[in-house]
């Protein structure tokens, strides 16, 4: 029987996360995630924080724990030296290695940075409402118009704000006069379906089992701890969206996602209303019961549909390294359509429906 090491997993996830920050564009990740690498290797405080809190550290995403506990000090304030390399706290980053800086932070941190290692991974990338808009329009045009929308895993709630911002996808325009974040043509492929002039959103509810309440100062550092410090676009877009926030509130109920998702379709679905349940890069973070528990309330949810109230499961998870898919189950067809590609951020996106 082959043993899994367990330090061996946690440096090959540091150093996948270096790859898959540079991918995706963030030069100032990548290479401190390498400095960590060599920290690591060598037994020096990032192996003392990561060893033992994970065992499937590359799923749980630990790197991006680390680095987001120490990106939350920075935005506090109580990380001067490392805000002075990030744009998103004020400083400029000039290329050099700053992994002498991190782990100064960490020595002096170790408490918080023994608890933000143990946090789950919230993004709250708002980038990816654009891909699910597409997929709510997909929805619309291919049966009842109304929505109901049932977020799982929304940590602050900002991509059930989708009905709110505002889509130009090569001039098929939604209404939303008074959206503060507008996406544009460059979001969309220009084979997704047309987006209807306005989305009629009956119901909106969300729930996670560590929900952000961006209500409060600290829960805005919280959300933007997780954005990558030198990625002045999706930090914008984030904060737009705890604006639109504000005016369009909503609660996140604190839950298990299939004890919710259990009691929320236990009701007859409404007629002449989609139910639509909808999550974005989550289903890696959720324990194996908790995906079961949800499998179950959609199937027996399921079955019980009709042409008139049909349940739909929309999600934008893993596929490669590269990007994730965008997939659809509907009852009571019992189909399940890979609807597109597209990047982890949102964008980039291939339509496949």
């Amino acid at each position: 029987m082959l043993l899994v090491d367990p330090v061996s997993e946690v440096q090959q996830a540091i150093e996948r996360q270096a790859v898959s920050c540079a991918h995706i564009g963030s030069p100032l990740y990548a290479s401190l995630l390498h400095g960590l690498a060599h920290d690591h290797r060598a037994g020096g405080l990032t192996r003392q924080l990561l060893q033992g809190v994970s065992d499937r550290p590359h799923h749980d995403a630990l790197p991006l724990r680390y680095l987001a506990t120490a990106h939350h000090l920075a935005l506090a304030g109580m990380a001067p030296v490392l805000a002075r390399h990030y744009p998103s706290c004020g400083g400029t980053w000039g290329g050099n290695e700053i992994s002498a800086d991190f782990l100064a932070v960490v020595a002096e941190h170790m408490d918080e940075f023994r608890a933000g290692v143990c946090r789950n991974v919230q993004t709250n990338e708002v980038g990816r409402a654009a891909i699910l808009a597409a997929g709510f329009a997909h929805i619309v045009r291919n049966g009842v118009g109304a929505l109901r929308t049932l977020e799982v895993g929304a940590s602050a709630g900002l991509l059930s704000q989708w009905p709110f911002f505002a889509y130009d996808a090569s001039g098929a325009q939604n209404s939303q006069d008074e959206a503060q974040l507008t996406f544009g043509p460059a979001w969309f492929d220009p084979s997704m379906p047309t987006l209807p002039a306005d989305f009629d959103v009956r119901e909106r509810a969300a729930s996670d089992v560590h929900p952000i309440d961006i209500g409060t100062t600290e829960g805005q550092r919280a959300a933007q701890s997780f954005i990558w410090p030198d990625q002045d676009d999706r930090l914008r877009r984030l904060r737009a969206a705890m604006d639109v926030a504000r005016l369009h509130p909503l609660t996140v109920q604190r839950a298990d996602a299939g004890e919710w998702l259990t009691d929320r379709l236990r009701a007859p679905l409404p007629d002449g209303i989609a139910t639509v349940v909808f999550h974005a890069i989550v289903w890696q973070y959720l324990p194996q019961a908790t995906r079961d528990a949800m499998r179950s309330a959609l199937m027996a949810a399921g079955n019980d549909t009709t042409e008139a109230a049909p349940l739909h499961w929309l999600r934008m998870e893993p596929a490669t390294s590269e990007y994730a898919d965008l997939r659809l189950t509907s009852w009571p067809s019992v189909r399940e359509t890979l609807l597109a590609h597209v990047g982890y951020h949102g964008g980039s996106t291939l339509w496949l429906a």
